[in-house]
């Protein structure tokens, strides 16, 4: 099994329990995240707004899938159920894509996939306080 299936096995998992001390360690010191809602931000300050703005995340792994152009870069497609503060459940699928520094497994760069338009049109950005 290819490395950083394990890599991203391990952030659905910890995403799923809303272990984002789990995460945040995923991730190199300068690593960063591409957000639809928020735009790029450092990883540590991305997943303290994500554990601020939840009270409940649901993973259903799809798939995982490795760069075929001998890329550091694997991607995780999974249904994400996000239950945000106010208790609006809002459900999505999401395919994350993650660039890895290429002596190790630290992520550089997690770029989130994911249609926002249903999402806004029902809930607005559950981000904001």
């Amino acid at each position: 099994m290819h490395q950083y299936v394990d890599v991203l096995q391990i952030y659905m998992k910890a995403l799923g329990e809303s272990d984002y001390a789990t995460i945040k360690s995923l991730f190199a010191p300068d690593g960063k995240v591409l957000s639809p809602f928020l735009g790029e931000m450092a990883s540590g300050p991305f997943f303290d707004r994500l554990r601020e703005a939840s009270s409940l995340n649901v993973i259903t792994p799809i798939d995982i899938f490795i760069s075929a152009a001998s890329k550091h870069q694997a991607a995780a497609y999974f249904r994400y159920d996000w239950t945000v503060r106010d208790g609006t459940l809002i459900t999505f699928k999401v395919m994350d894509l993650f660039t890895f520094e290429p002596d190790n497994n630290k992520v550089t760069y997690l770029d989130l996939i994911y249609d926002t338009h249903p999402i806004r049109s029902i809930v607005g950005n559950k981000y904001e306080p």
